[in-house]
């Protein structure tokens, strides 16, 4: 069999890296993408050069090797400016705030989250503008723990995300706004944005991860704990009894103290009505 010509060898090495990127097989396609990125990057296919790039990126920053990662993004990020395609271009900042944020490295993550997000205002891309914001709330509040500032964002975040129809990006800022509203203790405005998670979950056949699901129940108990010291008794009853029919599925420790809750909580209601 005649050898392979060197861009025929390269566009080889680079159709086999990705179907082993797409399949899981990330040992494989990095040393196929590598190999198809030995040819490539001494010519100007720079629509070639930054998909290489970015994948090999991407297969970084699922290893945890954030800082080759953050390399190849950085490289991807140029080729896609050499041929203006400014979304490819945000989307590499978006990776790179990703991985400073991963790493506690807020300040950094701040800075290219904004760059990103300056970059993509002037495109179509409502999905990528809403992940843009969302990202840059969450940075945000682990940042300065400036929650009045990450709700402003992550509203904004939502409202594109509904626009762009992109349902799991919906429920996963509803549930960013309910974490922290529910840690600052505006549990009405948590319930809100569970509600919302909820619906779009149920409406799309979306499963919720276990996380939004305890959050949840922290939730309910919250704003029965909330509505019993405000003497809203039976307000109190509905969040505790929904936040039980939870705690008995999963088996949680807290069932007993909370059903104990509910008890005296009737027994006051029995009273009220006698009186």
């Amino acid at each position: 069999m005649p050898k392979l010509k060197p861009k025929d060898e390269a566009k080889m090495n680079l159709l086999n890296g990705k179907k082993a990127f797409e399949s899981g097989n990330s040992i494989q396609a990095l040393l196929d993408l590598e190999n198809a990125l030995q040819f490539y990057k001494h010519t100007e296919e720079h629509v070639i050069l930054a998909e290489i790039l970015r994948i090999i990126g991407e297969i970084y920053f699922e290893k945890g090797q954030m800082i080759e990662s953050r390399n190849h993004y950085k490289k991807a990020f140029m080729s896609f400016k050499n041929y203006n395609h400014k979304i490819g271009m945000a989307d590499c900042y978006d990776k790179i705030a990703l991985s400073f944020m991963l790493q506690d490295e807020f300040h950094h993550a701040e800075d290219y989250q904004i760059k990103a997000l300056k970059i993509r205002e002037n495109t179509p891309d409502k999905k990528g503008m809403a992940r843009g914001l969302k990202n840059l709330a969450i940075i945000k509040f682990k940042k300065s723990g400036d929650d009045q500032e990450a709700i402003r964002l992550l509203t904004e975040a939502i409202e594109l995300a509904k626009k762009s129809k992109d349902h799991q990006l919906v429920i996963n800022i509803a549930n960013d706004i309910s974490k922290i509203s529910n840690k600052i203790g505006d549990f009405e405005i948590a319930m809100k944005y569970a509600i919302i998670a909820r619906r779009f979950s149920k409406e799309y056949s979306i499963k919720l991860s276990e996380e939004s699901e305890e959050e949840f129940v922290d939730l309910l108990i919250n704003l029965g704990l909330q509505k019993y010291d405000e003497v809203e008794y039976n307000q109190a009853l509905k969040y505790l009894k929904n936040a039980t029919l939870i705690l008995k599925v999963n088996n949680n420790p807290m069932l007993a103290s909370i059903e104990e809750t509910i008890e005296k909580i009737e027994s006051l209601i029995d009273l009220q009505k006698q009186n």
